[in-house]
């Protein structure tokens, strides 16, 4: 089955099965909480305040890592020799306890020939989970509980690492941007606004723009087996990548599906982190404009 530029609506361990060995270029997606939100929940009721799909489900740690193994076990088949995968995700709170997802599904994927090529931090800056409530109320070391304000996007690559030398990475935006930003381990990027898509957690388009630059090159094959809202889609077809979404949801299928005629939401400015000075002990804040051309086509 060989069907590209393409979203499709159905299970993605049975769609990926009948896919040839070897044509993925690069994988970037994020697998769905693991029961933080009821999806079938925000189906039926949208971003409708009144109705709670956070925290509905219940399903194991062990059971939620193993599954993930699989969907990416048939991921790693049909990516090609010296491709990538890139995986959003981060630890979950049960119960006052953080469990630690990401180094359990990298050890699981280990075991299916993954190797982990890099891991960066997702600083979100502005959202995240708020957990200190009680150490403000009781400000004694027993009560601390970080606010949780990042994700990881873990880096797979399958087999030797390939160098291709083609065009070149972010020739259109403002290299102070690539060289203090997006080339060290910790992004900074603010998450999607609430309610802004219909879709409960879409991450912010700034990470598959930064990683399709990075990790292909063009009319590469982009896949994303949990399409949701199309973010990985939408910024392939817009840097002129093949793409193939899998999502089970048909609302999301569709959702995602109109957004390819979008332009991309891509931030006007980006922050960093500098001295601002030489010599100086405390880094500030600083925003820097994103693009290096002024005209939203020439953002590529």
């Amino acid at each position: 089955m060989q069907k590209f530029n393409k979203i499709i609506c159905g299970d993605n361990i049975e769609i990926l099965s009948k896919m040839e060995s070897d044509v993925v270029d690069l994988t970037i997606t994020s697998p769905p909480y693991r029961n933080a939100i009821d999806y079938n929940m925000h189906v039926k009721h949208g971003n409708n305040p009144k109705k709670n799909y956070r925290g509905k489900l219940s399903i194991s740690v062990h059971d939620y890592i193993e599954d993930m193994g699989l969907v990416f076990k048939e991921v790693y088949r049909v990516t090609k020799e010296g491709g990538y995968c890139c995986i959003v995700i981060g630890n979950e709170i049960n119960k006052g306890t953080l469990e630690p997802l990401p180094a359990l599904l990298v050890a699981k994927l280990h075991e299916y020939g993954w190797n982990l090529h890099e891991e960066i931090v997702w600083h979100k800056v502005t959202g995240g989970a708020n957990r200190a409530g009680s150490f403000v109320q009781h400000p004694y070391p027993s009560y601390f509980r970080a606010n949780i304000m990042h994700e990881v996007i873990l880096v797979m690559r399958k087999g030797k690492n390939k160098l291709r030398k083609m065009e070149y990475a972010f020739t259109k935006i403002n290299q102070d941007v690539v060289w203090k930003e997006i080339v060290n381990s910790v992004w900074h990027i603010a998450p999607v606004p609430p309610g802004f898509l219909e879709h409960p957690c879409p991450f912010p388009e700034e990470i598959p723009y930064r990683l399709i630059n990075l990790y292909s090159n063009l009319d590469d094959l982009i896949l994303d087996p949990f399409n949701g809202a199309g973010q990985t889609t939408k910024v392939a077809k817009y840097l002129e990548r093949r793409f193939l979404g899998i999502d089970i949801q048909s609302k999301y299928v569709k959702y995602a599906a109109t957004r390819l005629v979008e332009s991309p939401h891509i931030r006007d400015e980006s922050i960093t982190l500098e001295f601002e000075s030489e010599g100086g002990s405390i880094p500030k804040w600083k925003k820097l404009p994103t693009k290096k051309y002024s005209a939203l086509n020439d953002y590529r």
